[in-house]
Order: structure tokens, then sequence, then C-alpha cells
């Protein structure tokens, strides 16, 4: 029979005229159909967008009662906008052995040709699989190379940076600064031999050229050390500590505690660097009679601590005093003045039975930490 996808029939042989709607030639399908009319309904639709045959068991009633029959549909005419497909139906009785075994080898085939189209796809998709994986390894190599040249230009321009740094402080101790020292001793000479009015304006260009000269040594040693950039922060301190204690007058004793992070914020390495240049400075200047020296980096979650502890008789009220005057980055005043900028803490305690601790922490942010402790 020739019918729609929606059901109207369009055509029956003698055979399907007389075992189904004898004199009905228009009857609609699911009109005669006794079994589930939806699923009559999905399948012609099913039948009209197959490019293979499709087998169904269905039930039309006739003028001999109901019978069961297998149902062999295909398409003749694809479905075009709103119109329904045409459709070529094979009936063939369900008893029929011969009928049942044909359908039965149809739906092996079937089964058989899926099964390839599912294998081929499989294929396809791990084929796709393998090239996403090598186009990754590619990338993540390229972008391993661009990493490693990075960071290799960037300790290139740090190098680059620190001989510039090293060279401007180096021209203006030797040059400036010797310049501004000749200028003061002359400027000097001609104060003691000056009385009146002119004595008091000497006095005053002397002080504002020695405040000038305190500005050009505050610029020389506020640079950052280039012993930090190529030893690392850890090293320098501790070859820092070790230089101080070269004479043999100090038992130095260094110790690291916790995981030390792979970097630093370079403002609290140059911070904490020149904290205790200047404490183990004073811990030579004024800690008389010290026999031990006590250096300690302690590394936090959050922080990093550094605490330099000397035995002597500790620092005097007039050493203290020392550093506050008008040239910030020098004495205690300085040293407190570094650790404000940075967000820190800077302590200054008496040591247990004798002795100066100095303890400076600095707050740390995003610092991923050494695969390897030393």
């Amino acid at each position: 029979m020739i019918a729609l996808s929606d059901g109207s029939i369009r055509a029956l042989n003698r055979a399907a005229s007389q075992l189904l709607a004898p004199g009905h030639a228009g009857t609609s399908l699911l009109d005669l159909c006794t079994s589930r009319g939806e699923a009559l309904q999905s399948y012609l639709l099913a039948c009209s967008g197959s490019r293979q045959p499709l087998v169904e068991r269905v039930g039309f009633g006739g003028p001999h009662g109901t019978n069961d029959y297998r149902c062999f549909g295909n398409v003749l005419v694809p479905r075009r906008k709103n119109q329904p497909a045409t459709l070529l139906l094979r009936l063939f009785p369900l008893l029929d052995a011969r009928f049942s075994a044909a359908a039965e080898r149809m739906r092996r085939l079937t089964a058989e040709r899926q099964r390839r189209l599912a294998l081929q796809q499989f294929d396809e998709l791990r084929c796709d699989r393998v090239r996403l994986v090598e186009q990754y390894c590619f990338v993540a190599e390229a972008l391993r190379v661009v990493e490693a040249r990075t960071h290799q230009l960037q300790d290139e321009l740090n190098h680059i940076r620190a001989d510039e740094r090293e060279r401007i402080a180096r021209d203006l101790h030797d040059h400036a600064g010797q310049e501004m020292a000749q200028v003061l001793a002359e400027l000097r000479v001609l104060q003691e031999s000056t009385k009146g009015t002119a004595r008091r304006r000497l006095d005053e260009i002397v002080a504002h050229v020695a405040g000038v000269g305190r500005k050009i040594h505050h610029a020389v040693v506020s640079g950052r050390p280039r012993v930090v950039e190529e030893l690392g922060f850890r090293r320098a301190i501790e070859t820092m500590a070790a230089s101080f204690a070269a004479d043999g007058r100090l038992d130095l004793s260094f110790r690291k505690k916790g995981i030390e992070p792979e970097r630093m914020p370079p403002a609290i390495e140059d911070a904490l660097y020149r904290v205790a240049q200047e404490a183990l400075t004073n811990a030579l200047k004024h800690a008389l009679g010290a026999r031990k020296l006590d250096v300690t980096l302690d590394y936090a979650t959050t922080s990093v601590s550094l605490t330099i502890a000397d035995d002597g008789i500790g620092l005097s009220s007039e050493a203290e005093q020392a550093g506050s005057g008008p040239c910030p980055g020098i004495g205690l005043h300085g040293m407190r003045q570094r650790m404000d900028d940075i967000g820190g803490t800077l302590e200054i305690r008496p040591r247990y039975r004798k002795g100066t601790v100095v303890s400076a922490t600095a707050p740390l942010s995003n610092a991923s930490p050494r695969s390897v402790a030393s």
C-alpha cells in the first residue's frame, strides 16, 4: 500500500483492499489500527525520516476480524515543508514463517549496520581525541618555553638594573659625594674664620650642604642590594651575617624555620635586608662585650620574620637616638620607617639575661612555597 506519514491511505493493491478496507480506499491507517495508535503514528514518522526500511508489528481490523502483520516501511517521497512524507508499506501475516525469517534477517542487518556505524564514529572520535591531545601537548610545551624565556629575560633585566643602580651609586659616591665633602670642608674653614652676620649665614649654608650630603648618601645606600638578586634573600642574609662574624669576634648562629617561599616581593626583601644590615652594624658598634650573634629567619604562612639577637650590654639611649636624625634609612628610625613602608613591624627589646633582640616582621601575600626546604 501507499500511505502518508500522517496515516492517510493513498493507494491499496487488491489484496490489501480485500483484507483491510474493502470499498473504503480513503480510510486512514490510524482508524484501522487495533493496537496502540500512538505506536503506529510514531512508526510512520520514523519511516519518513529513515533511509533504511523499518519493520514494525501492527494490528489491523478487517472483514474477518483483527489480524497481526509485520509491516515493512520505506519512504518514497520525503517530507517537504508542511507536507507529510509518502511511504510504501508492505504487510506480511505475522504467522507466516517465511516473512518472519526475512524480517529477522533484515533486523539483524540493520543492527549490524548500526554497530558498524557506531564503531566508525568511535574510531573518528578516538582519532579526534589523539589530535587534541597532541595539540594540547604542543601548546603546553610552547607555553613552557615562553615562560622559561620570560624568566630568563626577567633575570637579565634584573641584572641590568642592578648593574645600572650600582654604577649610579658608585658615581654618586666617588664624584658627587667627594665634591660635597670638599665643599663642606672649605665652608667649615671659612666658618672658623668668620664672625658676626656672615658667620650665621655660613652656619646655614654648612647645614644645608650637610643635608644635601646626607641625601646623596641615602640615595647611595637605599638602592636594592645586588647580592639579594644574585644569591636570593636567604643566602644574602646568611652571607652578610657571616661577613660580620668573619673576624672571629662573634660566634654566629644562623637558623631558618618554615618553608621558604619561591619568591617574595622585592620591597620586602630589600627592607628586611637593610634592617638586617643596620641591626648587625649596631651589634658591632654598640653591643659592647658581645660574643654571640643569633640570626633567625622564620617563614610562616602569611608573614616572614627576621630576628637578630646578641649577648652584649644592649643599645644605649644615645645609640637609639642617633638614628632619629633627618636622614631616613640610617639608624633605628630608618629601620622602623622601612618596616612601616611595607606594612611590617619592628620590635627592639632586651634579651633574656643580657643582650638585645631586634625582630622585624613583614606580611606575605601571593607567595608560593619552594618544593625543597633547606
